[in-house]
């Protein structure tokens, strides 16, 4: 009986190391980064990460890749972007969904084993927000993109107690399960016009108890949303630290 058994499982380390395949394709080793700039300023756009916007790649020979798969790549929420783990191939590269219109064709790039490649875009944020904090009152003015054909929907105000600042991080956590969120939202109506309020300083002031913080030096930001922007990402003022006596 154990030599049935020693004879069974020979066999099955035999047909196990037959069936078994071995991956001969070398390591990616080819990089990509750059920035994304807006094309009417010149500046990196302000953003977020994850969910800011992303840059796309498609391997561009349809022989090799009939339906090729797009490999996404986050903005960072400074406008920059950057990988080092591509295959060395030609490539058609584009921004796509975050709060920008990008009016140009995809660019066609080649990576290089052992090279990291610099390709910038020039894209167009819906909203340019500009903001001051003193104590609890924002002072913030927008400008609007010339090639924003949207509408302001939203406005958003942000605090929290380290550098990064976006709607999915500004919450204070009071205990296990227990957390309040310090975003305020102010609706911009459909009989508003844009007209209205880009390019003059609007303020607004929030009720610091609501945060459940205590007074000190913390970090601000405001968002703003166009109709129109996908994944209703905002477009956002740098991050602003202020102390609330």
């Amino acid at each position: 009986m154990k030599t049935t058994l020693l004879k069974l499982a020979i066999l099955a380390l035999i047909a196990a190391a037959g069936c078994t395949k071995y991956d001969n394709y070398a390591a990616p080793e080819a990089g990509i980064f750059g920035n994304i700039i807006d094309a009417e300023t010149g500046q990196p756009i302000e953003t977020k990460q994850p969910g800011g916007g992303s840059i796309r790649l498609l391997q561009w020979d349809l022989q090799k890749y009939p339906s090729p798969q797009p490999v996404d790549i986050s903005i960072k929420a400074d406008g920059t972007y950057s990988s080092t783990r591509f295959f060395a191939d030609d490539y058609k590269a584009f921004p796509w969904n975050g709060p920008f219109r990008y009016l140009d064709d995809s660019v066609n790039v080649t990576l290089s084993d052992g090279r990291l490649t610099e390709l910038n875009f020039e894209v167009h944020p819906y909203y340019r927000v500009a903001a001051t904090v003193s104590d609890s009152t924002f002072t913030y003015t927008l400008t609007k993109s010339a090639a924003n054909d949207s509408k302001l929907v939203e406005v958003i105000f942000m605090v929290n107690d380290y550098p990064i600042v976006n709607e999915n991080v500004c919450s204070n956590v009071a205990g296990p399960g227990t957390y309040y969120p310090n975003l305020w939202k102010l609706p911009i109506g459909d009989d508003v016009a844009d007209e209205a309020i880009m390019d003059m300083p609007q303020t607004f002031t929030i009720n610091w108890a609501e945060t459940r913080l205590p007074k000190g030096d913390y970090y601000f930001r405001v968002g703003a949303r166009a109709a129109s922007s996908p994944s209703s990402t905002y477009n956002y003022s740098p991050v602003v630290k202020a102390t609330v006596n």
